[in-house]
């Protein structure tokens, strides 16, 4: 226990889960009688678990600070649900015998387990209305994905909607519509079993649920229906020329009242991840004009916005029953001017940084003089980045007059979500605690250079079919900058040939799209033996950067071969001969009639026409 030191942790109850961060305030109080430097370190833990923003601070006698501890646990195998205690130990620079320490327990949770249900389980028909109920146990809000998916391929989906935020304590609710393709028509009894994949994005977990249709044949639907008994009354219509018809026609008023009714505005939102970049979005139904801050423009769009200010934007939509309205206001983060003081001299060592996201952090050293002539501690803030990028050797420098000290910052933006190639300004602010309105502040440039990374997936990876098979490629951009891939297929055998929608795209930054394939035998689908082929995608980036994902196309043909054909062909011509000599046998005795009422007179007319012909 130190005299000199003074510790104090809020909250000290730290609960969390694997990959997602708390935080606690470390208040460090200066009981001593003379200017120190307090450094904090943390015992017991990995380095990997925590993160110290500022790990020194310097104090006048009797004053106080808070440092913010982040702990941050890895989302790995070899984090365990429990228990982990740890001590916060704090030390003085100026006699290091006085140090100060504080036993904390951060605990581990489990991550939530969600139970999944379908309603019904089976259904008997072409078409089925599935209710897929998501239950979470957990106290945390869940953030899910369904999916579906069969073996055979030729199910169709409709789910509504496909991503649930299920509440903790409670659940939610999606409707899931299966029918049949129009082949499945045909054939008899049968059952298509499917699933549905729910999935946490967060913790990389899923659960599946199994569902059944069946299918019922065409006479089964007939005989089971039953027309009404109906009344007839007879009528008449009288034909009049088309010239007199038209001047009869009068179109009724028929009244809409659904129609009559003023715009919605069915979205308009903004998204940002780093309060630099916004995507404005909007949608709108029953407008013929809609403007966006007087300009006009189509009743679906979005646009991409790097505002300067905080700006206001206005949404209006107009038809004859009325107007609607909404309004957005975009928040950038602003980063201060330059700025001198006469009593704070501030020098950087690098105003332009270029840096790799996730990649190894730059220093940079702010160096501080005291012009003035008192004792005067100093603040020093990085503002315009987020905190998560940067980390200070010091938030605050005691100094006596025309002395100077220096800070280190160390930069490193993270590699996640919302950080793109692209310039990102800050400025170092340093102002007097003594006199706020004393303030120097240097502006720099942070360049997040650029980064190819993507990842190629297809679905569904096999597809049995006798004309086409149509695949989805997913393409998922992880990396820093806008990428453009060039797509291609081929087979080992080359019997087949490919369309993509699009063989050129380009994948925006930490985007996911999904471009349809197409595979069709270059050969007649309709003839012919059944013969697997084992399709290869190859993606490829303006760089060189290539990635492959396999599929296979089982081709089932209608017939092995034409011999059937042609044998009925001839069976057809050889019933035709035989059909025609019959009917001319029968015309040469008279006929169908004379053989039915007669069949010795239609003989005899038979033997005497054949005698005509060699005795004339």
């Amino acid at each position: 226990m130190s005299n000199k030191i003074q510790v104090t942790i809020t909250p000290e109850s730290l609960i969390t889960t694997a990959g997602e961060a708390v935080e606690t305030i470390a208040t460090l109080h200066n009981m001593g009688q003379t200017i120190d430097q307090f450094t904090v370190s943390i015992e017991g833990l990995d380095a990997n678990w925590y993160t110290l923003p500022v790990s020194s601070v310097a104090l006048f006698p009797n004053d106080k600070d808070d440092l913010k501890i982040i702990l941050c646990p890895p989302k790995t195998a070899e984090t365990k649900a429990g228990s982990y205690p740890f001590r916060i130990r704090v030390a003085s620079q100026a006699d290091t015998k006085e140090t100060a320490t504080v036993d904390l327990n951060l605990e581990i949770q489990a991550l939530p387990e969600i139970e999944l249900s379908i309603s019904p389980q089976r259904i008997v028909g072409r078409r089925g209305v599935y209710q897929i109920v998501v239950r979470n146990p957990s106290d945390r809000e869940a953030q899910l994905k369904l999916e579906t998916s069969d073996e055979q391929g030729i199910l169709r989906y409709h789910l509504q909607p496909e991503l649930l935020s299920v509440p903790g304590k409670g659940q939610a609710q999606s409707t899931l519509e299966v029918s049949l393709g129009w082949m499945a028509f045909f054939g008899g009894d049968k059952e298509f079993n499917f699933q549905v994949l729910a999935t946490l994005p967060e913790a990389e977990e899923s659960k599946t649920v199994n569902g059944q249709l069946v299918r019922i044949p065409l006479y089964r639907i007939l005989t089971q229906i039953r027309l009404s008994r109906v009344q007839s009354i007879k009528g008449q219509i009288i034909r009049l020329p088309w010239y007199r018809a038209i001047r009869q026609i009068r179109l009724p008023h028929i009244p809409l009242p659904w129609l009559e009714k003023p715009p919605v505005i069915n979205k308009f939102r903004a998204i940002t991840d780093d309060k630099i970049e916004f995507k404005l979005s909007w949608s709108v139904k029953r407008s013929k004009v809609v403007k966006l801050n007087d300009e006009v423009v189509e009743r679906q769009g979005e646009i991409v916005l790097q505002p300067n200010a905080v700006t206001r934007y206005v949404l209006t939509a107009n038809n004859k029953y009325g107007s609607s309205s909404e309004t957005v206001e975009l928040q950038p983060w602003l980063v201060p001017k330059a700025k001198t003081s006469e009593r704070i001299g501030v020098s950087l060592s690098a105003t332009e940084l270029q840096l790799q996201a996730g990649g190894m952090p730059e220093v940079v050293t702010v160096q501080l003089r005291n012009l003035g002539e008192i004792v005067d501690k100093f603040l020093v803030k990085v503002e315009g980045i987020d905190d998560s990028w940067y980390s200070r050797s010091a938030s605050s420098i005691a100094l006596m007059p025309q002395t100077t000290e220096q800070v280190q910052i160390s930069f490193q933006p993270p590699k996640k979500r919302g950080v793109k190639e692209r310039k990102y300004p800050f400025a170092i602010t340093v102002s007097s605690q003594s006199n706020p309105e004393e303030t120097t502040i240097i502006t720099g440039q942070l360049e997040v250079l650029p980064l190819v990374e993507y990842k190629l997936k297809v679905a569904p990876y096999r597809v049995s079919s006798r004309r086409k098979a149509k695949f989805r490629v997913n393409l998922a951009n992880t990396g820093m900058s806008d990428t453009k891939v060039y797509l291609e297929a081929t087979d080992l055998d080359e019997g087949l040939r490919f369309k993509f929608k699009e063989e050129e795209t380009v994948v925006a930054a930490w985007e996911t799209i999904e471009v349809p394939m197409v595979a069709r035998p270059k050969r007649g689908s309709t003839v012919g033996e059944r013969k697997r082929y084992d399709v290869v995608i190859t993606a490829t980036t303006e760089d060189g950067n290539t990635q492959t994902v396999n599929c296979e196309f089982h081709h089932r043909p209608l017939m092995a071969s034409w011999r059937p054909i042609w044998r009925l062909i001839r069976a057809i011509i050889v019933l035709g001969i035989i059909a025609t000599a019959a009917y001319y046998i029968l015309k040469l005795g008279g006929g169908w009639r004379v053989l039915y009422n007669s069949p010795q007179t239609w003989v005899d007319q038979l033997v005497r026409t054949i005698e005509g012909w060699f005795f004339r």
